[in-house]
């Protein structure tokens, strides 16, 4: 075999001293998926259902929410979305200081509404607020995997005292509700 059969040398074959080239499998960077499986927590085979993450078609997430229709309030402050839990706590007051004059079933049917729109519209806006952190982490901690996980479990999950706080701040209102009326 003479030298004009052996395919050219590059300069890698030439230096021993170059560390050999390192494999790149799809398995070294987490993807999207499982940093939101971190931002969820224990439930996040569940959410991952709810949200068709897993579906070959790209599908919209499921549109009702149990216990974002029972308890509202408690499960936005469950899943760390504070800003939502008082937003919807003012529409609540604003509903009731509304109808308050009103009869008691027309203010039973217009609190009913705003608990509706949270359990339809619940699976998207948990959505969007994972994504949203998940961006936001990402273009802080750019290349940094250990970094972003560790990031995503601070910030992710879920927050039991939060429901706490708020189960005890509704007690606390609405106990001086009663005093003053």
């Amino acid at each position: 075999m003479n030298h004009l059969d052996t395919p050219p040398a590059s300069p890698a074959d030439d230096n021993p001293y170059l560390a050999p080239a390192a494999e790149v499998d799809g398995t070294t960077a987490p993807l999207d998926v499982d940093y939101l499986n971190l931002l969820v927590g224990p439930n996040a085979a569940l959410y991952r259902q709810r949200w068709h993450l897993d579906s070959p078609v790209p599908k919209p997430p499921r549109p009702w929410h149990w216990p974002a229709f029972l308890v509202p309030t408690y499960w936005l402050l469950h899943r760390k979305l504070y800003l939502a839990a008082i937003v919807f706590e003012l529409i609540l007051f604003g509903i009731a200081l509304l109808t308050a004059s009103a009869s008691p079933l027309l203010m039973v049917a217009l609190l009913a509404i705003p608990r509706v729109v949270i359990a339809v519209s619940a699976n998207r806006l948990y959505l969007h607020h994972c994504t949203r952190l998940l961006a936001r982490v990402e273009g802080a901690h750019a290349g940094q995997h250990n970094r972003i996980r560790a990031e995503l479990q601070r910030r992710g999950g879920t927050n039991v005292w939060a429901v706490v706080i708020g189960m005890a701040a509704i007690a606390v209102i609405n106990t001086v509700s009663r005093l003053v009326a």
